[in-house]
């Protein structure tokens, strides 16, 4: 089992969220957990932005012949690395941490849900001009395209 969230970092009332707020990852795998959150120095990231990077480059790493593939979080030092296996699952840790292999299709499932879930509460959160609003979705749209053709 391989689970991600992400989440605003502050709560806001009232006024529309631009879309760079922070907020926080987290991973979960077999063998570990690596959250962004409660970190020193902190290590929160532009969560909306975070997201879209993440997102296209998995895509990258899963559809093209590369080996490794790291996530750095948009504006922090926060960063999940992605490896390939000989045995066709990928390894996931986070510095010293492993999260164990898993399956690449069970990795850009659980990547997908954690940004579903993620992207449907910033809808209703973002103003409507915000400028990540149509990067996300696209790049969303484009991840489960990947996730429906495995």
């Amino acid at each position: 089992m391989f689970r991600f969230q992400c989440e605003w970092g502050a709560t806001r009332t009232g006024e529309a969220r631009s879309g760079y707020e922070l907020g926080h990852m987290a991973f979960a795998g077999e063998t570990g957990v690596c959250t962004s959150r409660g970190r020193s120095p902190d290590q929160a990231m532009m969560v909306c932005v975070a997201i879209v990077e993440l997102l296209d480059g998995l895509g990258r790493f899963m559809t093209e012949k590369l080996a490794e593939y790291t996530f750095v979080g948009t504006d922090s030092s926060f960063a999940v690395h992605f490896k390939k296996g000989r045995n066709g699952t990928i390894a996931v840790s986070c510095g010293s941490t492993s999260l164990g292999d898993v399956s690449p299709s069970v990795l850009s499932k659980a990547i997908l849900s954690g940004a579903e879930t993620f992207v449907g509460q910033a809808d209703q959160q973002l103003s409507k001009s915000a400028a990540v609003r149509e990067d996300m979705f696209a790049a969303l749209e484009s991840f489960r395209g990947l996730v429906r053709a495995k």
